[in-house]
C-alpha cells in the first residue's frame, strides 16, 4: 500500500482490512482504467476520465478515515462501481451502453423547441440562453434518466452514493458515445432522412446538429442531444421540477461536456 493510502487509513483500519480495501480500490481503479482504454480515444477526456476517478477513490478513502462508512461498506462499495463499470468493458457492444445508444431516432427537427420547454421550466429561461453549469444540469437529467436503472447504489453514505451514480452515468455516457461514433463511421455512406435500423445515427443532418451545439470531443453533450432526439426514457414527458443538486455539483466537478 503506498503511502497516499496510508495517510487515510493509518492507526484506524486493521491491517488485514487495510488490505481487503486496498484491493477493492485496486479493483475498482483498474477496471476504470481499462474502460478509458477501451472506450475513450481522445486523449483529454480520458485524462479527465482517469483523473475524476483518482478523485473518486480519495473520498472514499476520505469516508471511511471520517468514520461515516466501515471498511467493509467501503470495499462493497468499490466491487459495486468495478462491476458496474466491467459490464461496460466487456464488450464494445456493452448492454448498458448500448441501452443509451441504441433505437434512437434521429435527432428531431422540433429538438430545440422541447429543450428550451425543460430550460424554461427548470431555470425560467431558454436553452440557448442559459450557462455553461445550467446546460450541463440539463445534459445530466437527460442522460441520468436514461441510465437510471443501471446507476443506482445500495450504499447508504450520501456522498458515496452520489459520487458514485455520477461516475457510472458519465461511464454510461462515454460507452454509447464509443458507440454511437463506430455506428456513424460504418454507416457514413447513409444520406439524410435515411435511419440505421431506427438507431444510432439518425442523419447527416441530424450529426451536423449535434456538432454545431456540442462541438468536437464532446460526448456527454452529443450523447444527451441524441437521447433528446429519441425522447429517450420519457425524459420529456416528465413534467416535474427534480432536481439533482447534489448530483449536479458532482457532475459539474468531471469538466465534460
Amino acid at each position: 500500500m503506498d503511502s497516499f493510502y496510508r495517510y487515510y487509513l493509518a492507526q484506524e483500519i486493521h491491517p488485514v482490512d487495510d488490505a481487503v480495501l486496498d484491493r477493492a480500490l485496486e479493483d475498482f481503479e483498474g477496471a476504470a482504467l481499462k474502460f478509458s482504454v477501451d472506450f475513450i480515444s481522445d486523449a483529454e477526456q480520458r485524462d479527465n476520465y482517469n483523473r475524476n476517478v483518482k478523485r473518486v477513490k480519495a473520498e472514499v478513502l476520505a469516508q471511511v478515515k471520517s468514520g461515516n462508512v466501515s471498511v467493509r461498506e467501503a470495499a462493497e462499495f468499490c466491487y459495486e462501481m468495478r462491476n458496474k463499470i466491467m459490464a461496460e468493458v466487456r464488450a464494445k457492444t456493452s448492454v448498458h451502453g448500448r441501452a443509451v445508444a441504441e433505437n434512437k431516432k434521429m435527432v428531431s427537427s422540433s429538438l430545440e423547441k422541447l429543450m428550451d420547454e425543460k430550460a424554461v421550466a427548470k431555470f425560467g429561461r431558454k436553452f440557448g440562453e442559459l450557462s455553461s453549469q445550467q446546460k450541463s444540469a440539463i445534459h445530466y437529467e437527460i442522460i441520468e434518466s436514461s441510465a437510471r436503472p443501471h446507476a443506482t447504489y445500495n450504499v447508504l453514505n450520501k456522498t458515496l452514493k452520489v459520487t458514485g451514480k455520477v461516475l457510472i452515468v458519465v461511464t454510461i455516457a462515454y460507452a454509447a458515445y464509443d458507440i454511437a461514433n463506430a455506428e456513424n463511421k460504418k454507416n457514413e455512406a447513409i444520406r439524410q432522412g435515411a435511419t440505421i435500423g431506427g438507431g444510432v445515427l439518425g442523419t447527416y443532418a441530424a450529426g451536423a446538429t449535434v456538432s454545431l451545439v456540442c462541438g468536437v470531443g464532446a460526448p456527454v453533450c452529443t450523447i444527451a442531444f441524441m437521447l433528446a432526439g429519441g425522447f429517450a426514457g420519457g425524459w420529456f414527458a416528465s413534467r416535474g421540477m427534480d432536481f439533482f443538486d447534489d448530483e449536479i455539483e458532482e457532475f459539474t466537478k468531471w469538466g465534460v461536456r
